[in-house]
């Protein structure tokens, strides 16, 4: 369950900061609070998997574990989402036990939300400056060492 209120923001009528979709008369936007919120609903459904984060260097990383079907290809995944809201990259290693088939990494993917200054946001300008980028994830395996860069949201789907 996730909220986000205010939703708009007519750029000619500013009233409240943040807001998620900004607009005028004939164009629009997601803030980057909007393709956070994104990335977090896309798992409707999904059932909670127990997770245990055990690091020795960083006290800036938060992550979590689903199962779910794609809702384009119905397939299973495990879907791990790690934020990283920590000054400098982070180098983690995560393990999946306990499933009954294989990681399969054609067909896994990583989902990064970053920028390289805190401060950045979206604009009529540049409104794909801040957005999630979604890539192959080669690497997918029971267990993978995987670089998480600063101030990052990202989303490991593991096809299995």
């Amino acid at each position: 369950m996730v909220c986000y209120a205010p939703l708009f923001l007519n750029i000619n009528d500013k009233r409240w900061i943040p807001d998620a979709i900004v607009f005028d008369s004939y164009q629009h936007y997601g803030t980057p609070s909007y393709w956070v919120q994104k990335v977090f609903t896309e798992s409707s459904g999904a059932i909670f998997l127990p997770t245990t984060l055990n690091t020795n260097s960083s006290n800036s990383l938060i992550a979590s574990a689903i199962n779910l079907k794609g809702s384009e290809d119905n397939q299973n995944y495990i879907r791990i989402k790690v934020v990283n809201f920590g000054v400098t990259p982070e180098n983690l290693l995560i393990c999946v036990s306990g499933l009954n088939s294989t990681v399969r990494h054609l067909g896994s993917t990583k989902t990064v939300l970053t920028s390289s200054n805190l401060m950045d946001e979206n604009s009529f300008l540049d409104p794909i400056k801040v957005v999630p980028h979604q890539s192959p994830l080669e690497s997918a395996a029971e267990e993978m060492n995987v670089i998480l860069p600063p101030y990052s949201v990202t989303s490991f789907d593991l096809l299995i």
